[in-house]
């Protein structure tokens, strides 16, 4: 059985850019200079909605958010086409570390997860950050998963484009022509392919992912669980491409953090001081050794409307690792993955502590992985 270790910077999509600023301040491995770059990042006051600060060494929990509107992009720009103006949450995920034992997880929300919001109500948990701003959304967290929010961190899609150009594109291996005419994907040339900020933003944010087989094109049929998978490969591949230009340059450092700058914002909270310590703490940390997780639950119509239903007896370990009282990597997981079904329907759903995974029980994946030996760096 497959163990649920993943790269540092698996289980992000928007969330990313938040995220590299903190893995660039830990890989500056504490320069002076970052105090007074990364002070100047974008803050938020969330009053009494974050949970009791901690110690710099204690556990901490950060919600990391990803938001799906167009602030910041050019009028006429194909994102905005069909897109409302209400803020909703594309992404969703608890980062938990703990610098007493080195060890780090993250929990992975779906966004159409349907549960009771804080204050009143149900829907989609994505929408309370639209009827409550982000206070709400933590609250909703709490309400459900009984999870301690310790900081919060939020990107938007301009922030994502600004950050793929950063970093110079994106490379990915493409064993097949793929698309995806709602994002405005558009791959046809099989092999290591550069994506540039238009087309990393349109395959992050694919949903109906196609690629061409034996002359015919075929629809992933995961939806959002194999949007994750992919996800987690090209956040893989972003990192990786950061690292290689060089985070350890100040001049390198600087522009990430300039990007940052404009498009990440941090809770008012979160200091610069407590970054750098946490990155200190983490120099020797081992990426392979994050544990990553999904919450569990199955698809299902709430009227009209399709959601996913939480799995509380499948959830609960898992919420145990978050609320402190399990350490991450179960030595036992139970549940087997999923399997897909052989025509677009329901998402599979896989098992406690088990990756998420994006294969058919044919010849073929939707991953667009490179074959062994083949390096796309």
């Amino acid at each position: 059985m497959r163990r649920p270790h993943r790269t540092w910077s698996q289980r992000l999509l928007l969330t990313f850019n938040s995220l590299l600023v903190i893995v660039c301040l830990v890989a500056a491995g504490g320069l002076t200079w970052t105090y007074a770059q990364a002070s100047d990042l974008p803050r938020i006051d969330l009053g009494r909605a974050l949970s009791e600060p901690v110690e710099g060494g204690e556990p901490q929990n950060v919600l990391l958010v990803g938001i799906d509107n167009g602030d910041g992009l050019e009028e006429g720009d194909p994102v905005l086409f069909g897109r409302t103006s209400s803020l909703n949450t594309d992404t969703i995920m608890v980062l938990r570390i703990d610098p007493r034992t080195k060890e780090a997880a993250i929990l992975s929300i779906p966004r159409d997860l349907y549960v009771p919001l804080a204050g009143g109500g149900r829907d989609r948990i994505n929408a309370a950050l639209a009827l409550g701003g982000p206070e709400r959304l933590i609250e909703t967290i709490r309400l459900n998963f009984d999870i301690p929010i310790n900081h919060y961190a939020m990107v938007d899609f301009a922030g994502f484009r600004s950050l793929v150009d950063a970093v110079g594109g994106v490379p990915v291996y493409f064993p097949w022509e793929a698309r995806d005419q709602k994002t405005g994907l558009f791959q046809y040339d099989p092999g290591c392919v550069t994506l540039d900020a238009d087309q990393a933003l349109a395959f992050a944010r694919s949903r109906s992912f196609e690629i061409k087989v034996d002359g015919r094109w075929r629809t992933d049929p995961t939806g959002d669980f194999g949007r994750i998978d992919r996800q987690q490969l090209f956040i893989t591949a972003a990192l990786e491409k950061a690292v290689a230009r060089g985070v350890r340059n100040p001049f390198v450092l600087q522009d990430l953090i300039g990007v940052a700058q404009q498009n990440v914002t941090l809770d008012s909270e979160y200091t610069v001081s407590d970054i750098v310590s946490l990155g200190t703490q983490f120099r020797d940390f081992d990426p392979q050794s994050l544990a990553t997780y999904r919450v569990p639950g199955e698809p299902v119509f709430v009227g009209a409307a399709s959601v996913v239903e939480l799995n509380a007896t499948a959830a609960e370990p898992i919420f145990e690792i978050f609320r402190g009282a399990a350490p991450p990597e179960p030595e036992d997981p139970t549940g087997e993955p999923g399997t897909e079904p052989e025509a677009p329907a329901e998402p599979a759903t896989p098992g406690i502590g088990e990756p998420s995974t994006t294969s058919t029980t044919t010849s073929y994946s939707f991953l667009p992985e490179a074959p062994p030996g083949v390096s796309c760096g």
